[in-house]
């Protein structure tokens, strides 16, 4: 090898290096901030969730989808999109008021218009009565108030575009022409359209914090590449979210409102609606409580993942009150516990409390209380550090605790519980703790990451990046897991499963269980209950009573879960969320919970 090609590679792997650096420091401000608002706006603002004067199923901006609407009557709406009451600073001013640290706002969404003076396409903010760019304004009060901005782009989906179509999944009648006329060009729409207004968004607006993609679908790893690219040239310290496809951008994607089921050992990102809907839709009254919009950005923290809540204008530019009510409520608690978001990561134990969430900053434990614990009294099995000091976070007032074999915590009669109170524990250094699956409250809680894989005959099951089962089906081998029993009796086995709303409850699941000793022979799962939340619309939780088993002492207890057949799903239909582990050959489990009786 010559000395030039020697140091030709060296570099390159210095390169490589220094690029792997520079990006997980431009990560940096992204994994402080764990708080972020979405905001989804365009011309369905208008339709607000009807058409031709009749309520169109479905979320609102999806409208000329669901209502199958072409072209040439979409358009239309361009004239009602006033922005009459459009004061970009006060967007920006609510979202920092509430806590929230950046903010990403739809460019364009799945139908191809741009809320900016696009030269590629006149599809755009220049057919509306506002004489503006509304973009460059978000952006300015933005940078005003020192707020992170992003722009999001669906790169993939555009019903405004005939080359765009996404013709396997779904045919949306747009174009004025039968369905055996329309001939997509992917290549033509992304070379032509796509990238050249990337290339707008990207040197017309000054610093970007973060570009986000949306709905990849079909296409390859090349194009998705090339949106990676367009960003890594002209904007390098700009993120990229995860739904470019392939696993190109720098953190992980979820589903739509879908929460981990385990603490995550990735960069992830909850993305979440206040009601049913991210465009606005005057009909959709089912707006989740301020508090449980609260607890979805604890409960995110406490599983290491940012949390981001949407937005949805008004055609004029007003904000729904409720969407109001509830950034003020977040902001409210925020302005005296944003010590327990910022910067914290996931829950060191293995599961989340009966009585709230954890939340973990280098040797300081933060205690998010939902409801009064048992007898006002926290035990924190598998805390190993002595505790230095504990206090309400709020108030600073002193709590009394016993740090013996095991740490309790005395709660005060006085908190309360509507505005979740959260105490703080001050440990020696280095803070540690036992990974064992404890009981708490009579419940052990086995999250099924935390579980053991055995290998099947004809592949291997995984844990996806939300912390649920994927690949796991009769051929894919076993899941054992261990947890540790408190009191001998009698406990009933509940396993808790979860599937994109668009794909039922699959009917003939059945598994097979080793519980000490104790056989669950394909058994049939059933749909026994579901749990009520703020993401029971889109990923709904379901457990499964199996059975009742025995412990005749207490001790260290191994679960063993096969499947005996995934059964079948009725798929409600394509969308464009349903992006993960929904494979129909899999049982997408959560964890298993033993309640003492």
């Amino acid at each position: 090898m010559n000395f030039r090609k020697a140091l030709s590679i060296f570099l390159l792997g210095w390169i490589s290096v220094l690029g792997y650096a520079r990006q997980s420091a431009d990560m940096d401000w992204w994994r402080e901030a764990r708080f972020g608002m979405f905001i989804h706006w365009g011309l369905y603002s208008v339709a607000a969730g009807e058409w031709n004067g009749k309520p169109v199923d479905g979320i609102g901006e999806w409208i000329q989808n669901f209502a199958k609407v072409p072209n040439s009557e979409y358009e239309k709406l361009a004239s009602g999109f006033t922005l009459d009451k459009y004061n970009p600073e006060e967007w920006v001013k609510m979202a920092k008021n509430a806590g929230a640290k950046y903010l990403v706002f739809t460019t364009k969404h799945h139908e191809g218009f741009c809320l900016y003076p696009s030269s590629v396409s006149d599809f755009d903010i220049e057919r509306t009565p506002y004489k503006g760019d509304p973009l460059k304004e978000l952006v300015e009060a933005c940078h005003k108030y020192g707020m992170k901005v992003g722009f999001y782009y669906s790169h993939r989906q555009d019903w405004r575009e005939e080359d765009a179509a996404v013709m396997q999944n779904e045919y949306d009648g747009h174009y004025g022409k039968p369905e055996s006329e329309v001939k997509p060009n992917l290549d033509r729409y992304i070379q032509e359209k796509a990238l050249p207004q990337m290339r707008e968004l990207l040197t017309r607006y000054g610093k970007i914090d973060l570009l986000w993609y949306d709905t990849p679908f079909d296409l390859t790893k090349e194009q998705s590449q090339a949106f990676v690219d367009v960003v890594r040239e002209l904007q390098p310290h700009c993120i990229i979210n995860g739904r470019v496809g392939y696993n190109l951008g720098d953190y992980g994607p979820l589903g739509d409102n879908e929460m981990p089921a385990y603490r995550a050992d990735m960069d992830l990102e909850m993305v979440a609606t206040m009601n049913h809907t991210w465009g606005y839709k005057k009909n959709d009254h089912a707006w989740k409580s301020p508090k449980d919009i609260l607890c979805s950005l604890i409960e995110c923290v406490s599983r290491g993942v940012n949390y981001m809540v949407n937005i949805g204008p008004k055609a004029d530019g007003t904000v729904p009150q409720p969407s109001v009510d509830i950034m003020n409520f977040i902001g409210d608690w925020m302005k005296v516990n944003s010590e327990s978001i910022y910067g914290a990561s996931g829950n060191p134990f293995n599961d989340n409390f009966p009585w709230g969430y954890v939340t973990r900053k280098e040797n300081c434990l933060y205690l998010h209380l939902l409801r009064e614990p048992a007898d006002r009294k926290i035990v924190l099995k598998g805390l190993l550090s002595p505790v230095e000091q504990a206090c309400v976070l709020a108030s600073n007032q002193n709590l009394t605790y016993a740090d013996g074999e095991q740490f309790q915590l005395n709660i005060p009669a006085n908190l309360d519980y509507a505005r979740v109170p959260v105490l703080k524990l001050v440990c020696q250094q280095p803070a540690r703790f036992d990974q064992t699956n404890y009981m708490n409250e009579n419940v052990v809680s086995l999250p099924v990451a935390t579980g053991r894989i055995i290998p099947g005959k004809k592949g291997v099951l995984s844990i996806a990046e939300g912390g649920n089962t994927q690949n796991f089906n009769s051929e894919t081998g076993k899941l054992k897991l261990k947890c540790e029993i408190d009191e001998p009796g009698d406990y009933l086995i509940r396993i808790f499963t979860s599937r994109h709303w668009r794909r039922s409850f699959a009917k003939g699941a059945r598994i097979s269980l080793e519980v000490d000793g104790r056989s669950f022979k394909n058994v049939e799962m059933k749909k026994d209950g579901e749990i009520a939340n703020v993401r029971q619309n889109s990923y709904p939780e379901t457990w499964s009573d199996i059975g009742t088993v025995s412990f005749d002492k207490k001790g260290v207890k191994t679960i063993e879960l096969s499947v005996n057949s995934t059964g079948t799903f009725s798929r409600l239909g394509f969308f464009g969320e349903d992006i993960q582990n929904e494979s129909e050959d899999n049982i997408r489990f959560m964890r298993i919970e033993l309640i003492k009786k």
